[in-house]
Formats: C-alpha cells, structure tokens, sequence
C-alpha cells in the first residue's frame, strides 16, 4: 500500500478522534494538526527510515524514538528500523494508550522531559569524551599540570578508575 495512503487509512482515524486534520500532504509525508498540536509522520525512501514528529503549534516540534516509546509509553513496540506497515500499526496502538492520548491532546510534558534528559546525556557523554582525550594526550606528554586541569572540568567520580588513579598521580607529581 501507498505510504500516505497506510497512514491516513490507519492513523488518521484516531488523530481525528483529537480534532485533528490533514493540515499537508506530499509524497510520503503527511502532516497533521489540531488546535493545539502537531504531527509530522515520514518515510524517508532513500534511507527506507520513518519519522515522527509531534509538538505543539508554533513550537518545537519533538521526535519519537524506540527509547522514548519504552520510557514514556512503558512499551517494547518499535517504530526504528521497522517496515513502514510496522511502524504505522505501532504508532496506532501507542496513540490508543493512555500516554498517547495525553500528548495527542497536548500534554507532552513528559516527552520534553525525556527528549531534554537524552540531550544532556548525550552532551555530556561527549563532553567527556572530548575532555577524557585531552586529559590522555597531556599524561602522554607528562604534562599533569595539563592533565589536573582538563580532570577538574569534570565531575572525577563519573570517570574510569584508571584516571581517577592518573589523577591522584598527577596531583603527587606536582
């Protein structure tokens, strides 16, 4: 079946339920709104990938991933890396859960907790990193000046033992 063709035929009629219409449609993207909120649901051909989007009018607009299904719907349905008919049939089933309706109907709360926890995990995964690197290249070059500094930046505890143990070494050294 066509892909904007699955989506209005499974989807649309429980958006509608929630005042929503087809606001846009192209070629496999359709776009839904209501008074209150709005839904993008894509296929992406070249990549064989599909998306969704959902947010209020005129904000930001939040995407959907397996690890936000699992935490903030409780459900092990995936919507990543599945078949377009996969994808719509889950996104049906979530959208008649108790969560679904809350965000349909504009409650997305607990979606923007969890979309702005994965950012700041995420940054400060690769915060980290990026410091754990240059603290590496100053033990490299025995330069534990260097090497305390870019430790102080971060939270010592978080890190791997191993630094924990260069860092006590360095702080002896100087």
């Amino acid at each position: 079946m066509e892909y904007n063709t699955l989506v209005r035929t499974s989807l649309f009629p429980i958006l509608k339920k929630y005042g929503f219409d087809i606001a846009e449609e192209f070629k496999n993207i359709v776009r839904f709104q209501s008074s209150v909120m709005k839904v993008n649901v894509v296929f992406n051909a070249f990549e064989k990938s599909n998306f969704i989007e959902i947010g209020r009018q005129n904000e930001v607009l939040y995407p959907l991933s397996n690890n936000a299904i699992r935490i903030i719907f409780n459900s092990e349905l995936h919507i990543v890396h599945v078949t377009p008919e996969i994808f719509v049939e889950n996104l049906s089933i979530i959208f008649q859960q108790k969560e679904g309706i809350e965000i349909l109907k504009g409650n997305i709360k607990h979606l923007v907790e969890f979309i702005e926890k994965e950012s700041n995990d995420y940054t400060f995964e690769l915060v980290q990193r990026q410091t754990l690197d240059t603290a590496s290249k100053a033990w490299e070059r025995k330069d534990y000046k260097a090497f305390i500094k870019s430790m102080d930046e971060i939270d010592i505890e978080k890190v791997p033992q191993s630094y924990q143990l260069k860092y006590k070494i360095a702080k002896q050294k100087l």
